[in-house]
């Protein structure tokens, strides 16, 4: 009897960039936290999702314009936030000419490693060779996420998440290898007393792949003749309990927003028992902006104040975005024009309407002039 075995082949993994000898080691590999952010998309959402709404809202201030061209435009501000989720940390050249400062610069945090001696060292590739850059301690700020992890860099608040984000991905990568490769056979057909010759052969490959399976073909009998003393048995291999695979699956998917920080309804994600409805939407995004966001910007903006003011842009902070659910704002407009807290010119600018050449009339007179109408009518 010839057996043969055939096995899909492990996917191979990004060997981790080793610390230099004369470098601090990551405590978790930059190149390990680059692989988990790409290997499930609710993981890599959550650090898109705090990242833009960390500084989507750009720098406010006198200075604003000044602080966002020295960090890159929009572009550099959301990478550095990108950073400090990806990877705990961030990191901002100090450009100078002679002792002057000019600028800032991002350095990517996957390039970066501190000195044992002090100082930082960045390894870049071109495609042909590995690029190295030492930087002394006053050239470069270093931006890191608290940790209760004692060490020389941070780490990302998901971090407790990677086993997790690991299974997540096992899960899709066996079930992509299942229908691929047909990793776990439907049923096994053992023969007796005889072999089958090609005719048969065919027939039964011909039914299980096409006649076996869909709807249409439920129930349908597989016939088989065979010569006098052959027995054909066919066993099924295939356990049912493989779909259990996906309830496992939705229950780890739904852990992920805890470890980030994330409503899950911004990662798409249902939770059982949530209504969903205006309020309870509202609420989940103001603990979100209290809890997630404002630290965030917090860190970003105490770390880089001191640079930003001795380059000329001492008045600025990170705007916050504006999570007032859609037409609050404008259901409110009204009132606030009849109490007279706005004009209504200030709330036709407020909803991006074009303001009234002529004079506008303020709240006060309005109403007076609508009870006078109403008093006219009953006369």
């Amino acid at each position: 009897m010839d057996i043969e075995l055939l096995k899909s082949l492990p996917g191979i993994l990004d060997a981790a960039l080793s610390a230099d000898a004369d470098c601090r080691p990551w405590p978790i590999a930059p190149a390990r936290l680059a692989a988990l952010s790409l290997a499930e998309p609710t993981h890599a959402r959550a650090i898109e999702v705090k990242a833009h709404g960390t500084v989507s809202g750009g720098f406010a201030g006198r200075d604003a314009d000044k602080a966002l061209a020295l960090v890159g435009g929009m572009e550099g501000l959301i990478a550095l936030a990108i950073d400090l989720e990806t990877y705990g940390n961030a990191f901002v050249e100090r450009v100078r000419v002679g002792k002057k400062p000019v600028g800032l610069r991002r350095l990517p945090a996957w390039s970066m490693s501190r000195r044992v001696g002090g100082g930082y060292r960045q390894r870049l590739w071109d495609g042909q060779q590995e690029l190295r850059r030492d930087f002394a301690e006053d050239q470069v700020l270093m931006i890191r996420q608290p940790t209760a992890q004692p060490g020389w860099y941070g780490l990302p608040t998901w971090a407790a998440a990677a086993g997790l984000i690991d299974m997540l991905e096992a899960i899709a990568a066996y079930n992509a290898r299942f229908f691929q490769n047909h990793a776990v056979p439907d049923h096994i057909i053992t023969v007796s007393g005889g072999t089958l010759s090609d005719a048969q052969k065919e027939a039964l490959r011909r039914f299980f792949q096409t006649d076996f399976k869909g709807l249409e073909n439920a129930r349908k009998t597989l016939f088989v003749a065979l010569s006098e003393g052959q027995t054909l048995e066919i066993k099924p291999v295939a356990q049912d309990n493989d779909g259990r695979f996906i309830e496992l699956y939705k229950a780890a998917r739904e852990t992920l927003p805890a470890a980030h920080g994330v409503p899950p309804r911004l990662l798409g994600i249902a939770t059982p028992g949530a209504l969903g409805g205006l309020n309870e939407v509202a609420a989940q995004m103001h603990l979100f902006e209290v809890f997630t966001l404002r630290p965030r910007r917090r860190l970003l903006i105490d770390a880089l104040a001191a640079d930003f003011a001795a380059l000329g842009a001492a008045d600025v902070a990170l705007a916050p975005v504006d999570l007032t659910p859609p037409g609050q704002d404008i259901a409110a407009l009204p009132q606030m024009v009849a109490a007279g807290i706005m004009t209504p010119d200030e709330a036709r600018a407020w909803i991006d309407l074009p303001v009234k050449a002529e004079k506008s009339l303020d709240g006060a007179l309005a109403a007076r002039l609508l009870e006078a109408l109403g008093q006219v009518k009953e006369a």
